[in-house]
């Protein structure tokens, strides 16, 4: 169900209106609920344009208050391009207020809330000139961060991949982030927290690390560590 939004236009061959959702709740994840932008012409007939909500808000407050009264489709679809990209900026200007985010994020959640492919990328372009979006920056905190909450650095160049970004043209990675010792004493730091009950502990161990991104060899040996080190406890 949609609901009309017209305003008064001038006397042309061109007949437009916005069309509104009506409310409903929206999923985490799920794309935003679009709106439609009708265009009527006798060369074209009529067209139905989908744009993102805050666009066809922005277009139908333009169109009430005189701001906006296109004399042709061309006017209007200038009109609509230019009032699309200014609500994307915004749109990116929110987001990046909560947290940082990566250039293909960005652009996944643009496209989410309806933005045409076109008006993603020169946004997300705009956004990088301006360093509103940096991949190496994001890149950085997002790798201290998961250092910091126990994560194996193959967990964190599979999540960085996700994101659109290699870890191998990260600056530095991984040399400056972790060592080899480092990375062994937080795996067995995050082992010998384990509960030893007696039965497949080694395997458990091996699963819980590797789940958190650990090299597979590496697994192995800190069970094998954490599991000699409690054999040793229990027989002095």
């Amino acid at each position: 169900m949609t609901r009309a939004v017209k305003g008064e236009w001038p006397k042309t061959d061109l007949d437009w209106e916005i069309r509104l959702p009506q409310r409903a709740s929206r999923g985490l994840g799920q794309a935003a609920p679009r709106a439609e932008v009708v265009i009527r012409t006798p060369q074209r007939g009529e067209e139905h344009i989908r744009v993102p909500l805050a666009v066809a808000r922005s277009l139908d407050s333009k169109a009430r208050g005189k701001e906006l009264l296109p004399s042709s489709r061309a006017e209007l679809m200038f009109a609509m391009g230019e009032v699309s990209r200014k609500c994307a900026m915004e749109r990116v200007a929110a987001l990046i207020d909560r947290r940082d985010y990566s250039e293909d994020e960005l652009a996944s959640r643009l496209a989410r809330d309806g933005y045409a492919s076109q008006t993603v990328e020169s946004t997300v372009r705009r956004s990088v000139e301006c360093g509103l979006v940096d991949n190496s920056r994001f890149a950085d905190t997002f790798i201290r961060s998961k250092l910091s909450q126990g994560w194996g650095r193959v967990r964190i160049e599979r999540e960085l991949s996700r994101r659109g970004i290699e870890a191998s043209d990260v600056p530095g990675w991984p040399e400056l982030y972790l060592s080899e010792e480092s990375e062994e004493e937080t795996a067995y730091e995050l082992a010998s927290r384990r509960r030893i009950t007696g039965k497949n502990d080694y395997e458990k161990i091996v699963r819980f690390l590797s789940s958190r991104g650990y090299p597979l060899g590496l697994a192995t040996r800190t069970a094998r560590r954490v599991l000699d080190e409690s054999k040793e406890e229990d027989e002095s």
